[in-house]
């Protein structure tokens, strides 16, 4: 069992490297992939998150009223955070724009960096209850990882902050789903906390992918060319969760 905890967090490391590292590389298509991480942030909570996180709270008998709640609290707290911390009012005369600030930024990757540690963990409590589903869970999240990568990368650029800075936090972002599959051979989580804490997580998705980089990608990109990589991200995650359900 050990053993394939750490092949698989260790797998899903070099995955979120790997796409970080394909994003640095492109820095010069940048809206494009943008707009790529965009259509992912939005269809992980849609088809991956929000189910997860509804069929669990069916098997608990929890009221579906606390997972849109949770899912509300989680778009409002990184919305409320992320403008806050990034952006700037600044008025010289009488012209005022709004000037973005790297914190903001910082703020997003690090609930992506947490979201990666609840993937660590998931692989490690999959593991826990037999190797089938431990293999399972960790190829969803495999798969997950490539785009997080990309996600953590283009979101810390996007909002001003220096490439080495960006590369620390996909250092983080890469690390984390390790020590969260570590932490499963220390502590235990109950089930009623993964139930509230994923859609938490999903509504923070859903606001920094159609809120702060979808617009990012309108202003970069043609029309056509935000629209097809959008639904390009859509399209990866969606046939993900089909192929993994059946």
């Amino acid at each position: 069992m050990y053993f394939y905890i750490f092949i698989f967090s260790f797998g899903a490391f070099l995955s979120t490297i790997t796409g970080g590292l394909l994003a640095s590389k492109n820095e010069s298509h940048i809206g494009t992939i943008t707009a790529f991480a965009a259509g992912v942030l939005v269809a992980v909570p849609l088809f991956d998150l929000l189910p997860e996180s509804l069929k669990l709270a069916q098997e608990l008998d929890i009221s579906i009223k606390y997972i849109m709640i949770s899912m509300a609290f989680g778009f409002i707290f990184i919305y409320i955070v992320e403008r806050y911390f990034s952006v700037h009012h600044i008025c010289e005369k009488e012209v005022c724009h709004n000037v973005r600030h790297p914190k903001g930024g910082i703020f997003g990757a690090a609930e992506l960096s947490a979201h990666s540690f609840m993937d660590g963990f998931a692989i490690g409590l999959g593991f826990h209850f037999n190797v089938h589903v431990g293999i399972i869970i960790a190829v969803a999240i495999l798969s997950h990882d490539f785009s997080d990568g990309i996600n953590t990368f283009t979101l810390m650029r996007s909002t001003g902050n220096s490439y080495k800075t960006s590369m620390k936090m996909l250092f983080i972002d890469a690390i984390a789903p390790v020590l969260g599959s570590l932490s499963t051979l220390f502590i235990h989580i109950s089930e009623r906390f993964v139930v509230l804490i994923l859609p938490f997580f999903a509504g923070g998705f859903l606001y920094l992918g159609a809120g702060d980089l979808l617009p990012e990608a309108h202003e970069k990109n043609p029309p056509l060319v935000s629209v097809i990589s959008t639904l390009s991200g859509f399209a990866v995650i969606f046939l993900i969760s089909e192929a993994l359900d059946i």
